[in-house]
């Protein structure tokens, strides 16, 4: 049991640490919550501090998902039969979108989740994580835009790949 609550406070912390607000205040000066649509997100990044910032805030975003899933299953191949190896990588991936969207270092005032949520199906469920990626930079480039929608639908997708493998 201890394993699953360390597992989660390890993997929300991570999902706590908000790029977006480092690299704005490190680049340009300014917190991007504080601009724009005050969300701490890479299409606020790239409005308000521009592609570099957000391309960097982006990866970033991505690979806390990746990092805390990959810790999770680390930990699961140590610890071994005692625990639920598919649990363990559920509870990290729901615990790092949960850092990622209220991070407790930066006021509980995070992002919507996507980029977090796509490095846990790129992990997870690459072939299904890669349909999503695509599909979303096809909705983008036609629409033009981020909805938010599209952040929600995109966020049921990759937690419903994860659940299931």
């Amino acid at each position: 049991m201890a394993v699953y609550i360390i597992i989660a406070i390890v993997a929300y912390a991570i999902g706590s640490i908000n790029f977006s607000v480092i690299f704005s205040k490190k680049m340009a000066g300014f917190d991007v919550r504080k601009k724009g649509s005050g969300n701490a997100g890479s299409t606020n990044m790239l409005r308000a501090v521009g592609k570099k910032a957000a391309l960097i805030t982006l990866v970033c975003d991505v690979l806390k998902g990746v990092v805390s899933v990959l810790i999770a299953a680390i930990v699961g191949n140590i610890v071994g039969e005692n625990v639920d190896k598919a649990l363990l990588v559920q509870i990290a991936g729901v615990a790092v979108v949960l850092g990622h969207t209220f991070p407790i270092f930066f006021q509980f005032k995070g992002g919507k989740g996507v980029a977090t949520s796509l490095g846990i199906a790129l992990v997870t469920n690459w072939q299904l994580g890669l349909i999503c990626l695509v599909f979303a930079l096809v909705i983008m480039a036609l629409t033009k835009m981020v909805s938010l929608r599209f952040n929600n639908w995109f966020n049921f997708i990759s937690c419903t790949c994860f659940i299931h493998t």
